[in-house]
C-alpha cells in the first residue's frame, strides 16, 4: 500500500518536525543559535554572544521563508506540472475517491527523486496535492474539442512552426484533465444533492 505522511507520522507536528531535520540551512541556523546559547551560559555576559544570537534570531525567519519561496518556483515548474495532470488523465480520480491517495503518493516520489524536495513527504495528504491541482485549472475557460476540430487542428499543426517541448502538450493534459475533474465535480455533486442535475 502506498503510505502518505498522514499515515506514516503520528501527527502533523511530527510530520514538520521530520522535515525541519531534514532541511539542512534550517538544521545549521538551530545549532547555530543553540551554540550561542550554551556560550552565553558558559560565559554569562559576553555581548559580542548575545548581538550575534539578536542576528540570528532575526534572520531566522528569513531563512525559512526563502525556501519555501524557491520551491514554490520549482513547483511552478511545467515538467512537475505536466506529470500531475498526466498522473490525472490517466488514473481519472473521483472527488475524494481513492486515486488521489495513489496521485499524491506518485507526486511526493516525483518531487524527491528529482531533488525538488529533501524528503519523499511533500503533500501530507491527498486533499493538499487535490488543492494544488485545482489552482492550476481554477479560473481558466477550456474548449471542448470534438473529433472534426480535432483533426483540423492536427491538419494546421503539420504546416505551422513550433516551439520544441519535451513530453505531452501541456495545454492539451491541462484541459483533458480539467474536464476530467468537471466530470468528477458534477457526477459527486448529483450524488450529495440528486436534484441538482439540471443545474450541472
Amino acid at each position: 500500500m502506498k503510505s502518505l505522511p498522514e499515515d506514516i507520522f503520528h501527527s502533523y507536528w511530527n510530520y514538520l518536525f521530520n522535515e525541519v531535520v531534514h532541511y539542512l540551512p534550517i538544521m545549521v541556523v538551530v545549532l547555530i543559535i543553540v551554540g550561542l546559547v550554551l556560550s552565553m551560559v558558559h560565559f554569562r555576559d559576553s555581548k559580542p554572544c548575545v548581538h550575534v544570537l539578536g542576528v540570528l534570531l532575526f534572520l531566522t525567519p528569513f531563512a525559512l521563508i526563502v525556501p519555501i519561496c524557491f520551491f514554490r518556483e520549482q513547483l511552478g515548474d511545467r515538467n512537475f506540472q505536466r506529470k500531475l495532470l498526466v498522473e490525472v488523465i490517466t488514473r481519472k480520480p473521483a472527488v475524494k475517491g481513492k486515486e488521489w491517495k495513489t496521485i499524491t503518493y506518485n507526486m511526493n516520489q516525483y518531487l524527491f527523486v528529482n531533488n525538488l524536495w529533501n524528503t519523499p513527504y511533500y503533500f501530507y495528504r491527498d486533499e493538499d496535492c487535490h488543492r494544488y491541482f485545482l489552482s492550476l485549472i481554477e479560473g481558466h475557460t477550456f474548449k471542448k474539442q470534438d473529433k472534426s476540430s480535432i483533426n483540423s487542428v492536427k491538419d494546421v499543426q503539420r504546416t505551422e512552426f513550433f516551439t520544441f517541448s519535451p513530453g505531452p502538450n501541456y495545454q492539451v493534459c491541462l484541459s483533458k484533465a480539467a474536464e476530467i475533474e468537471q466530470r468528477s465535480q458534477n457526477y459527486y455533486w448529483r450524488q450529495q444533492y440528486p436534484g441538482i442535475g439540471a443545474l450541472l
